[in-house]
């Protein structure tokens, strides 16, 4: 899962409210995830929460369950309170809020 880089799409209200920078930032976890050899669900959940004004990430699957946590100063964008999904349906991957569904 996740492995072909050149199938990713986002929904358009990601397009729309989601900054540049942080869309990035996700498919950059899911790409060093895949790095380390790590097995991908289909489903990769992102809880985004602003720490110190900091953007704290809780990166989580269920197959096999995993549970990863960062926190990541931003560049250019403020940290946001959202969550966001990637699913990979083996023909391609999409960026998505889970009110998009």
């Amino acid at each position: 899962m996740f492995s072909n880089k050149n199938v990713r799409y986002m929904t358009r209200a990601i397009a729309e409210s989601l900054h540049m920078e942080i869309q990035k930032l996700l498919w950059d976890l899911i790409d060093y995830e895949r790095e380390q050899g790590k097995e991908m669900d289909y489903l990769q959940v992102f809880e985004l929460e602003n720490r110190q004004n900091k953007q704290h990430i809780t990166h989580r699957q269920e197959v096999p369950e995993r549970k990863r946590e960062w926190l990541v100063p931003l560049v250019r964008e403020s940290p946001v309170n959202l969550t966001v999904w990637c699913v990979d349906d083996r023909t391609h991957q999409t960026m998505l809020f889970p009110s998009d569904y």
